[in-house]
């Protein structure tokens, strides 16, 4: 406790430790004799007027004050003053901040649960040991307005409360604010009461109940809580006899569920034969489509080709048009040969070979179309109708793919065009760049096509040149397009044309074309494996025009007993098919690969070849027909990157 004694003149006189700590003397430099306002000047707002009170009447008087000490914190002391003595002063503290705070929150927190109390939409009661009501929020007073309900017993007199379930009453002694009083938890408890007068309808209420227990754990009343639940039990019984309702009805017509199941099963036998009977129709019909779009496009492949055979007969003594229908022929070769590839990978379900893509030029795949179908340009002039082509390429419009498959989608646009121009007018190519991708446009003038037309346009099977037509080119090209990575897109309108862009991945490496002119070629020692005549004798006098050593066995044992023969390595090079009478090709590469690591090892396969089988086993692969100047600058090992991919 802080002790001060003042002189009657108001000085002071003696201050214990305690008292100077709590007043701040030495951090004010407070002296012995200093006056009373001084001296208290912490507490003096609080102390001012209560010690002219003292000198009033003589009496004691005490009073709360607030305390800042020199770190900030704050302090609530307790101080008196009273006269004593021969008109001494004296001045005493003490420090009560915990109480005081602790009251304080107790404070706060009984108005807190006060309010709770009040808005809970629930009734709540609290009731003490006895029975007695000791407090009810205002839902209770309104529930049983107008009657003064202060005990539990009048309670459950007023209520009468029963079971929802047999309308039986309850004793008082299992009411749950009794069973609470006696220490029982109530959770969830179901009653039927009379609630607004004798006269009032049964209500459903839930009913809650805990005892309340003091700082000893001893039961010093209960608390009791209950809600109107009237409509959801309403709603639950209703729901309970529709459930029964329900299973009476399921029980009823399970009978006739069997008997409906029996019939279901024998029809849908007799539809599922059906079904099959027409699958088969439908997939015969589908492979008949199939054929005429595939014969389609050997066709158009194998049109130029017989032109231009005839043509170089008839200018045999022209070498610059001999030199230009043989690139033709070796085009439409190269378009022939795309469509047997992908019948091969459509029978297998394969998908196209990434080593066997290249660096393509759109602007130049495009051109050589053109040419292709000059025919058809001319054929028209004929019939006194004219197809103006106009050309509009752009350079470095370069992709990646199978320059074949392209130019066979690019035949296929060429074509519809000119079908849907058939009275004339202008076919414009055009080729591009933009946002990362090469592309390349064919557009007509002719009849153009509805919207609902042109959403089906890329559709397997759907044309509209009826038994004329295999609804196979656009679904092609779209497919072609589709295995490059690519997207295609077309806008067309009834009576103003169509223009299809087909749009490829932009390809920035150079193109490095195959070129004959290879300089000099040091003669190797080549073994060619091929069980077909006419393809061995090709392959041989193809290689022996180019200055190399050939021998030559058509299986796979042949070609083991001239590997063990007396030189080793016996061969710099063995090129080898695939399906031997009597082994797989692959079989050889394993065995050359093994025994003789220094030898390159070639495969040329009619088949598309497997992904997975190329990269790590033969040092290139040749998908028949082949260009002659790839295999021979394989075999010389002048190939580049981009023809070995």
């Amino acid at each position: 406790m802080a002790v001060t004694v003042f002189e009657r003149t108001r000085v002071l006189r003696f201050a214990n430790k305690t008292a100077r700590t709590l007043l701040g003397f030495a951090d004010r430099r407070v002296a012995n004799n200093a006056p009373i306002d001084v001296a208290l000047a912490p507490v003096m707002a609080t102390v001012g007027p209560i010690l002219r009170a003292v000198t009033v009447d003589h009496a004691n008087h005490v009073a709360m004050a607030r305390v800042r000490q020199l770190s900030g914190a704050e302090q609530i002391v307790e101080v008196r003053l009273a006269l004593v003595g021969d008109g001494l002063l004296l001045f005493s503290a003490t420090e009560v901040t915990s109480r005081e705070t602790l009251l304080v929150s107790l404070e706060r927190r009984a108005r807190e649960l006060a309010a709770i109390f009040e808005v809970t939409p629930t009734i709540v009661r609290v009731l003490d040991v006895s029975g007695a009501i000791v407090r009810s929020n205002a839902n209770a007073m309104r529930e049983h307005a107008g009657v003064r309900i202060s005990t539990l017993r009048e309670l459950w007199e007023h209520d009468k409360p029963g079971d929802p379930v047999d309308q039986s009453p309850l004793a008082f002694d299992r009411h749950p604010g009794v069973l609470a009083i006696a220490g029982e938890v109530v959770r969830a408890r179901l009653l039927t009461v009379v609630r607004g007068g004798a006269g009032g309808a049964r209500s459903v209420i839930e009913v809650y109940a805990a005892p309340i227990l003091d700082a000893d754990s001893t039961i010093i009343g209960a608390v009791l809580v209950d809600r109107d639940v009237t409509a959801e039990h309403r709603l639950a019984v209703d729901l309970d006899a529709l459930i029964k309702q329900s299973a009476m009805l399921n029980e009823r017509v399970s009978t006739e569920s069997e008997r409906l199941e029996r019939m279901v099963d024998e029809r849908s036998r007799e539809l599922l034969e059906l079904q099959e009977t027409r699958s088969r129709e439908r997939r015969l019909s589908a492979v008949g489509q199939l054929a005429a779009g595939v014969m389609h496009d050997v066709n158009n492949a194998l049109n130029p080709i017989m032109a231009a055979a005839y043509l170089l007969r008839v200018h045999a003594d022209n070498p610059d048009a001999v030199r230009d229908y043989a690139d033709r022929i070796g085009k439409a070769a190269e378009t022939g040969a795309a469509t047997a590839s992908r019948v091969g990978r459509f029978i297998r379900q394969e998908p196209s070979s990434s080593f066997a893509s290249a660096p393509v030029d759109l602007s130049e795949l495009t051109e050589e179309v053109l040419k292709f179908t000059q025919p058809m340009h001319q054929e028209r002039r004929g019939d006194g109708t004219q197809v103006d082509i106009v050309r509009d390429y752009q350079i470095g419009v370069n992709t990646r793919g199978i320059a074949g498959e392209i130019r066979e989608a690019l035949l296929n646009l060429v074509q519809n065009a000119m079908h849907a121009m058939p009275v004339g007018g202008r076919l414009t190519a055009r080729t591009g760049v933009s946002n990362n991708e090469a592309w390349v446009a064919v557009a007509d003038t002719g009849q153009g096509m509805s919207d609902d037309v042109r959403e089906r346009a890329f559709e397997p099977f759907f044309s509209t040149k009826g038994a004329g037509g295999s609804g196979l080119g656009l679904a092609e090209v779209y497919g072609i397009v589709r295995r490059h990575r690519g997207r295609a897109e077309i806008i067309s309108a009834v009576g103003k044309g169509t223009t299809v862009t087909l749009y490829f991945p932009l390809e920035t490496a150079a193109l490095v074309a195959p070129t004959e002119n290879r300089g000099v070629v040091p003669t190797q020692r080549i073994l060619v494996v091929e069980d077909h005549v006419d393809g061995r004798e090709f392959l041989c006098q193809l290689l022996r025009a180019d200055g190399h050593l050939v021998q030559h066995v058509s299986t796979c044992d042949g070609a083991r007993n001239l590997l063990n023969g007396p030189y080793q390595p016996p061969f710099d090079v063995v090129v080898t098919d695939i399906g031997l009478p009597d082994g797989s090709g692959w079989e050889l590469v394993s065995l050359v690969r093994e025994r003789w690591p220094a030898v390159r090892v070639g495969v040329v396969t009619g088949w598309e070849p497997t992904s997975g089988e190329m990269p790590d086993r033969a040092h290139f692969l040749l998908r028949k027909p082949f260009r002659a100047i790839e295999l021979l600058a394989h075999v010389a090992g002048q190939a580049t990157t981009a023809q070995m991919e």
